[in-house]
Order: structure tokens, then sequence, then C-alpha cells
């Protein structure tokens, strides 16, 4: 039987070719909550996080064994479009289209044959406020959104995704690209949206996963050694892999 989870695995197995990257993995992410995935380079946390929505699909040489759920229901079960649309990503680095912000924030709503051309400007605003930008961007809606600074653009693809009303946000490196007084905004900001949504974070920053996660699973060569907690994790980890990738002994 599934427990009430937003996102969970169990016994999932993926490959790419005869590499054997993720290893009988059994995770589970809670809803309204910030769940962080750590550990060293090449270690599984974003091939991890692509499965949710089917980005791995994308490589022609993945094989994937196990299963996987999006709020109890078989990850085959749901179409593709829907899936994304339940299930939006953020990526590493920010990545507006080159069109307006305007365009940009209604990219998806046309896609998805959501809302008409009223009902898409308040949906913009609606969502430019979510995150912090609407005020700054009130008067700059026609202007490209490739102008906006690195923050601002990351910011935009959050606020981009929050318009097809997804439940579970899935953010890879985020931060990786800002700096830190951008990062410090981009955190405040997934604070305020996990009383919304359900967000999976992938870091390799562990005082940011310390900062904003309710829940971390440290990664190791394709296993996840340890999941709990996040105070637990960082305090009083139970695997000694864990402490010492905590306590900066490798990785």
């Amino acid at each position: 039987m599934i427990d009430n989870f937003a996102l969970q695995t169990k016994n999932l197995n993926l490959y790419y070719g005869d590499f054997h990257a993720l290893k009988n993995v059994d995770f589970q992410v809670y809803p309204n909550a910030i769940t962080a995935l750590i550990g060293p380079s090449g270690c599984g946390k974003s091939t991890l996080l692509r499965c949710f929505n089917r980005m791995n699909d994308l490589q022609d040489d993945v094989r994937i064994e196990g299963e996987i759920y999006v709020h109890n229901e078989r990850l085959e079960d749901i179409d593709i479009i829907n899936l994304r649309k339940k299930v939006g990503m953020v990526f590493q680095r920010p990545n507006p289209f080159p069109f307006t912000v305007y365009e940009n924030m209604v990219y998806g709503l046309k896609v998805h044959g959501m809302g008409s051309r009223k009902t898409m400007r308040d949906i913009v605003d609606r969502c430019l406020h979510s995150v912090g930008l609407l005020d700054e961007l009130r008067d700059k809606l026609h202007t490209p959104a490739l102008e906006l600074s690195e923050e601002m653009k990351q910011r935009l693809c959050v606020a981009r995704l929050l318009t097809v009303e997804p439940e579970i946000i899935l953010l890879d490196e985020p931060c990786s690209a800002l700096d830190p007084i951008a990062t410090m905004r981009i955190e405040e900001l997934m604070m305020e949206l996990k009383e919304h949504y359900t967000i999976l974070i992938v870091t390799h920053n562990m005082q940011q996963a310390a900062r904003v996660s309710d829940h971390t699973g440290f990664m190791l060569l394709g296993d996840l050694v340890e999941f709990g907690d996040t105070s637990q994790i960082f305090t009083s980890p139970r695997d000694e892999r864990t402490e010492g990738y905590i306590t900066g002994r490798y990785g």
C-alpha cells in the first residue's frame, strides 16, 4: 500500500547504458514541505529528481526499473503533458525563452489551453506577485526577458511555472549561478512557496539544505544512504558516510 506522499519511489533502479546510476532507491517526498537531496557530484541526485517528470526519457540509453508514484498514482499511468503540468521543474541556470516577459509568462497557459486573454493578465500578475516581481516588472512586461538580471530570470522561471498551477516544484541547483544575496532571495521565496506547493531541491550547498529544507536525503554512488528530518541528518546522522560528507571528510 502506498502512503500519502507527494512523490515516492520503490526499489527504483536507473541505468545509462551499462552504468547503474540509481540503485534500489526507496524515497519519499512529503506534501507542502521542502525536501533536499545532497551528495557529491555524480551521486545520482539530479537523476533521481528528473525521474519525477520523466526528463530522463529524453536520453535514448536510459532504462528504468521499479516504481515511481506522484500522489499515489503510478508515473506510467499519467499522461506526459499532464505530468509536466503537475510536476514542474526549474533548472540549474535560468532559462527564460527569448521572448518578452509577458510572452514567457503566458507560454504555458497557451500550451495547456488555460485562460482567456483577460484572465491571462490576471494570472500573470498573480504569479509575478507570488515571486516578488510584480512591482519591478509591471511596466516592463513587453521588454525582453533575457535582459533581466540572473536572479530575476530565475524568479521569472519560477513564476512562469506557477501559471499552470503545478502541485510539485522540482529545483535542480536553482542558486548555483547566483550570488549570495540573490541566493538568499530565492531561498526566502522557497520558504514562502511551500505553503502552497511541494518542493524537491537538489543542492550542492549543504548550508542551503540546512537552512531551507524540512527533510534531507544523502546520496552517494547511486545509493540513497540516509533520509530523515533535516535537523537529524545534520546533527546526528545514523550512517558514518553521511557524517563523513557533512563534516567535509570527502565529497
